[in-house]
This record gives C-alpha cells, sequence and structure tokens, in this order.
C-alpha cells in the first residue's frame, strides 16, 4: 500500500512539472507587451475572456506562492528563469524573466522567498553558468529599478 501511494504520488508530482515546465514556457516565450498587458489585466481584475497567457500567469503565481507558503525551495523555478535570461539577453524575449520577477515582487512574502532562493543559488556555487545567469538578471533587475526611477522623477 505504501508503495503503492508513493506511485502515486511520483505520478502526481511529474504530471504537475510537467504542468509548470509547459507554463513556464508559455511565459518565457512571451513577447514583453503581451505579459505586461496580461498582467494588468490581471491586477485590475479585469473579466474580460482569459487567454492562455493568463491562465499560465494565474497558475505560475499560484504555483508561486503555493510554494513559498510550504517553504519549499524555488530553484525549479528561478533556475530556469537564470537560464533564461542569460540565453535571451540580446533576443526580444530579454524582458520576461524581469517582468515576471518584478511581478512576483509585489507580494511581500513572495518578494522575501524569491530573495533568499536566489541567494541560495549563487552561494551554492555548483555551475559557474548559472551563476553567470544569476549575476545577469540582477544587473537587469538593478537596470530595471533605476530606469523606473528615472523615468518616475523625470
Amino acid at each position: 500500500m505504501e508503495e503503492e501511494e508513493q506511485i502515486w504520488n511520483s505520478d502526481s508530482n511529474s504530471k504537475f512539472s510537467l504542468s509548470i515546465g509547459r507554463v513556464m514556457n508559455t511565459l518565457l516565450t512571451s513577447r514583453s507587451k503581451k505579459l505586461e498587458n496580461a498582467i494588468s489585466r490581471i491586477d485590475s481584475g479585469s473579466q474580460t475572456s482569459s487567454c492562455l497567457l493568463e491562465e499560465s500567469l494565474c497558475f505560475f503565481r499560484n504555483y508561486v506562492r503555493h510554494a513559498v507558503e510550504k517553504e519549499e525551495t524555488l530553484d525549479h523555478i528561478l533556475v530556469p528563469m537564470i537560464e533564461s535570461s542569460l540565453k535571451s539577453k540580446d533576443s526580444r524575449h530579454c524582458n520576461q524573466v524581469l517582468i515576471l520577477l518584478n511581478w512576483l515582487f509585489k507580494d511581500e512574502l513572495v518578494f522575501k522567498a524569491l530573495g533568499v532562493n536566489l541567494a541560495n543559488i549563487v552561494m551554492r556555487k555548483d555551475d559557474h553558468y548559472i551563476n553567470l545567469g544569476w549575476c545577469t538578471l540582477i544587473r537587469g533587475l538593478i537596470d530595471s529599478e533605476t530606469t523606473m526611477n528615472l523615468n518616475s522623477n523625470a
């Protein structure tokens, strides 16, 4: 009976991992403007017809919030985002990670957990590629914050 329960949990986790993988792929390959518009509609509580991008955003936010509340590691979310920021730093998909993180950062509990998890990733020094991506991501976050501050002061 215990073995059957483990198989069920394993199967359930793999389906869930597949779902979050698809959601992240949808979000990270979307156009920046479409992603920003979908986030605006979600944040405003707009009741317009829900598209795949909005559904993906809601699933993603709920998944991250649930993981934070259960104090789970967010490596399986953050590492692909870090890799994406490094791979796409010169392409049209470079802002998606920054847009998603800035959106998630609006929730203080999630902000703290993401900060701790990002710091833990670089402190482990497991992979130089991930560390380079981490640096690129943090630089992008600082640049976007600086740009937003300059625009709001103008």
